[in-house]
C-alpha cells in the first residue's frame, strides 16, 4: 500500500490533512488506514472525492512517516489494526455502508463536513439520505440531542479512532476521583484562540516562581516535562470530567506500557530542585527548545540563537526566522517534550 497525503476542500477550514496507506478508491470514497503524528496507525479515513483537492506521495510530512517507519519506529500502540482489517473485509464503499459498519460495532466516529464543522460521537441511525449522531460532549458524556448529517454534506468519516476506542473502554470503566493528583491549569494567554486553553497533568516539585510539570497529551500519555511560570497561571481546577476521563486514560495507557514511549519520566527523577528558565536554555546548548509566552499565538520550537540574562533569540528551523523573548515573559518552556523529539526526526527527515 502507498503512503499518501490527502487535501480536502474542507481543509481549509480546519487547517489539517490526513496521512496514511491507501487502500483504495472508488467513484464515490477515498479509504485510508490513517497515521497520527506519531507515524502509528489511526483508525480508517474515508474521504469524499468530490470534496478531494489532491493526493501527494512526496510531502515533507510523509517524508518524517517514512523515516520513522523505516527505523522501526511506526507501531500500533492502540491495537487499532484488528478492528481496522476486520472493517475492510467488509463493505465501506459509501458512508452509509460506514455508518451501518459503526452503528452495528458501535464504534465512535469523527465526522468533517464540507463547512470544517467536526461532529464526534455514536452513530444511532444511517440511512442513504442521512446519518444521526448523538454527540461526546465536553464531559465525555453523549448529548441527548441526536444531530442529523446530511450524507451530501460529509468531507469525510473517521471510524475506529484511538481517542473513540479509549472513550468506549471509559464508559465502562469504574475509576472514579482523582487518583493520580491530576490539575488543570489555565494560563493568561493574550491570543483569543488560546485563553481558555489549558494544560493538564501533574505538578513534581514546585518553588515560588515555577512549577515542574508533568503535561499530559491528548491520548492520556506523557507529552512534556516543562516548567510553568506561577505568574501566568490564572485558574487551576483538580475536579471535573475532564480529569475523570484522563484519570482512566493514565490507568490504561500505564497497564499498556504506553504512557511514557519517550522514555520522559527519567527526567524527572533526576532532577532535586526546579530549575529556572534560564538554567533550562544554558543547559539546552545546540539543541532544540520550546518556549511559549504568554502574548504569543503558538509555541516556538528552535534553535537558541543568542541567550542573555534577560532575553533569548530563537530561530525557526524551518524558516530560519529569529525571534526574541524575554525570559521573564517565559509562561511555560519544555526540559523534555515528545514534541521536541518529533521535531528532531521531522529535520532529520528533510535532509
Amino acid at each position: 500500500m502507498k503512503l499518501v497525503e490527502l487535501h480536502t476542500k474542507a481543509d481549509r477550514l480546519t487547517g489539517s490533512y490526513y496521512l496514511g496507506y491507501l487502500v483504495y478508491q472508488n467513484e464515490d470514497l477515498t479509504v485510508l488506514i490513517g497515521l497520527d503524528d506519531d507515524a502509528n496507525a489511526s483508525g480508517l479515513i474515508l474521504v469524499n472525492n468530490q470534496d478531494l483537492v489532491g493526493m501527494v506521495e512526496q510531502s515533507p510530512s510523509l517524508a518524517y512517516c517514512q523515516r520513522l517507519i523505516d527505523e522501526g519506529k511506526s507501531t500500533d500502540p492502540f491495537q487499532l489494526m484488528p478492528v481496522n482489517q476486520e472493517l475492510l473485509k467488509g463493505n465501506l464503499s459509501n458512508f452509509f455502508e460506514a455508518g451501518k459498519a459503526a452503528l452495528f460495532k458501535k464504534l465512535p466516529v469523527n465526522v468533517t463536513l464540507n463547512n470544517g464543522v467536526i461532529y464526534s460521537g455514536i452513530v444511532t441511525e444511517a440511512t442513504l439520505e442521512e446519518l444521526r449522531i448523538r454527540q461526546i460532549d465536553g464531559n465525555f458524556a453523549l448529548d441527548r440531542i441526536h444531530s442529523v448529517i446530511p450524507m451530501k454534506q460529509i468531507s469525510s468519516l473517521e471510524i475506529n479512532s484511538a481517542l473513540g476506542k479509549m472513550w468506549s473502554e471509559y464508559q465502562d470503566s469504574d475509576i472514579a476521583g482523582n487518583p493520580y493528583d491530576l490539575v488543570e491549569l489555565y494560563l493568561d494567554w493574550l491570543d483569543d484562540d488560546r485563553f481558555g486553553n489549558y494544560l493538564l497533568g501533574r505538578v513534581l516539585l514546585e518553588d515560588d516562581h515555577y512549577l515542574l510539570f508533568e503535561s499530559i497529551n491528548d491520548y492520556g500519555q506523557l507529552e512534556a516535562i516543562c516548567l510553568v511560570n506561577r505568574d501566568d497561571i490564572i485558574h487551576e481546577c483538580t475536579a471535573s470530567p475532564v480529569i475523570d476521563f484522563y484519570s482512566f486514560l493514565l490507568t490504561r495507557n500505564q497497564e499498556a506500557g504506553i504512557f511514557d514511549l519517550n522514555k520522559l519520566d527519567h527526567l524527572a527523577q533526576s532532577l532535586d530542585h526546579v530549575p529556572s528558565p534560564l538554567e533550562v536554555l544554558q543547559n539546552a546548548g545546540q539543541q532544540l527548545v520550546s518556549v511559549d509566552d504568554y502574548a504569543a499565538p503558538v509555541e516556538m520550537t528552535g534553535y537558541i540563537q543568542g541567550l542573555t540574562d534577560s532575553e533569548v533569540y530563537i530561530e525557526d528551523p524551518v524558516t530560519g526566522q529569529v525571534a526574541p523573548f524575554a525570559i521573564d515573559r517565559i509562561c511555560t518552556i519544555d526540559l523534555a517534550s515528545s514534541e521536541l523529539e518529533k521535531m528532531k526526526e521531522y529535520l532529520a527527515a528533510q535532509e
